[in-house]
């Protein structure tokens, strides 16, 4: 099992026009965080039944789950306060 390591860095304190734009932000990362989670779901669902049948995982649907709970990682972190790293709306891999 590998493990998972997150770097959080913040050298200041955020301003309150920061705090705004997190808010207006957030709006299409979270329709972009949901469609990918939908995406996210079914490529889990048929990665199981892939597993189930030939006992092994398909690579490329390990990425794109992988990849949501990456991008989801860095968009919560970021609405939580917990780094001021803005990440694009859109996730690069």
């Amino acid at each position: 099992m590998k493990t998972v390591s997150v770097l959080v860095r913040s050298d200041k304190k955020s301003p309150r026009l920061e705090l705004f734009v997190r808010i207006i932000w957030a709006i299409p990362t979270a329709f972009v965080l949901w469609i990918y989670g939908l995406l996210s779901g079914i490529c889990l669902v048929i990665q199981l039944v892939f597993i189930l049948i030939t006992g092994k995982r398909n690579i490329a649907l390990n990425d794109v789950i992988r990849g949501y709970f990456y991008y989801s990682t860095k968009v919560r972190a970021y609405l939580g306060l917990i780094t001021d790293e803005r990440n694009p709306i859109l996730p690069e891999d």
